[in-house]
């Protein structure tokens, strides 16, 4: 069973999309599960459930970072596991989490944006148009002072270039909803590098990875600062 399984959020699609050898198996979830942490897991478990009765797929990667612990507790009977050592799939985009790290420390009031982010309306703009599932039900006002209490903190809007497609239908979107929130815009450069290097590897310490039976925990994501629940 050397055959991979790839399993990847709706987000990651656009990116994921150019470079996954055409005969992977491949797994997209729902973008709006990451608003739901414990739906999350259970789709992933059952998922990861489903791969393993086909006895066929020696590796499930996972195109997902801790995401709110909905990684948490997954494993597989008969399949090793790899998953980006992230918090979130910020890092996914920008190609390390060295690089993550360095543009939150630059900017820690950014609001990351790309092209799945957008499509998808998980976004400030579309809370604020009432176009976003928790804003649909409000009317026009509630909807706008909302989305401007989700983003008081916020400083920056940041359109991320992973060169995966072409950034020109975005543009003008991002800079739209830094205008409406009065935040500064930019376009900061990203990278495939991540995602490669989950196709492909090697699975460094830039991954958590775990052998068949085993399950995956919180504290093998501790090199992010996050600590173990008590």
């Amino acid at each position: 069973m050397s055959r991979k399984a790839l399993v990847i959020c709706e987000s990651l699609a656009p990116e994921i999309e150019g470079i996954a050898p055409p005969d992977m198996e491949k797994r997209v979830m729902d973008f709006g599960l990451h608003n739901h942490p414990q739906k999350l897991n259970q789709k992933l478990r059952q998922v990861v459930a489903e791969l393993d009765a086909t006895q066929q797929f020696g590796v499930i990667l996972l195109g997902y970072g801790l995401c709110s612990d909905g990684v948490v507790g997954l494993k597989s009977k008969t399949a090793r596991i790899v998953v980006p050592r992230t918090d979130d799939c910020i890092a996914i985009f920008l190609g390390s989490r060295e690089l993550c790290q360095r543009e939150r420390k630059k900017e820690p009031g950014t609001f990351y944006l790309t092209k799945g982010w957008i499509e998808h309306k998980e976004d400030p703009l579309s809370v604020y148009l009432g176009e976003h599932e928790s804003t649909k039900k409000y009317d026009k006002k509630i909807a706008q002072w909302y989305a401007k209490e989700i983003m008081r903190n916020y400083k920056r809007i940041a359109l991320i270039d992973t060169g995966a497609y072409d950034l020109r239908d975005y543009e003008d979107y991002a800079r739209k909803t830094a205008e409406v929130f009065g935040l500064d815009f930019e376009i900061i450069p990203g990278s495939l590098e991540f995602l490669k290097k989950l196709l492909h590897g090697p699975w460094d310490e830039d991954f958590v990875v775990v052998e068949p039976g085993q399950e995956i925990i919180r504290e093998m994501f501790v090199e992010l600062g996050v600590s173990p629940k008590s």
